[in-house]
């Protein structure tokens, strides 16, 4: 008998602003001179080892743009980009342009919605990334 592979959930996760700094004003979707935010390259590489994980950007709706995501995933990763025995490398992540259905979705502009739906001034205050002042 074959044993069965577990179930992997997928972890969706946002780019600029949650893996890259993004703290240079947006030159196009294949320019991306930042670097990443503290810790986002080891939480990648620990998190592949559990879940599937979309990265998923408006960089990603061209194929420059994914091309692009994919080099900076590379050049900062280090030893973590090539998968080595027994262990899932940062290369296997997927790219998207859409938000898949995920697990949960890690988001520098995300509201969690608890039952009250936000007014026009919180949502407005929300809306701010965290590396920018409030």
């Amino acid at each position: 008998m074959v044993p069965r592979l577990a179930k992997r959930y997928t972890i969706a996760v946002d780019f600029d602003g949650v893996i890259h700094r993004y703290d240079s004003p947006w030159i196009n979707a294949h320019t991306i001179p930042d670097l990443p935010v503290a810790g986002a390259m080891n939480w990648l590489s620990n998190m592949i080892q559990t879940f599937d994980i979309v990265i998923f950007s408006t960089r990603c709706k061209t194929w420059r743009g994914r091309l692009a995501v994919r080099r900076w995933l590379r050049d900062h990763s280090g030893n973590f980009y090539h998968e080595s025995m027994g262990h899932v490398g940062v290369e296997d992540i997927r790219l998207s342009f859409k938000k898949p259905p995920a697990l949960i979705y890690l988001d520098d502009r995300a509201i969690r919605f608890q039952g009250i739906f936000p007014t026009k001034s919180e949502i407005i205050y929300m809306a701010r990334p965290w590396n920018k002042p409030k």
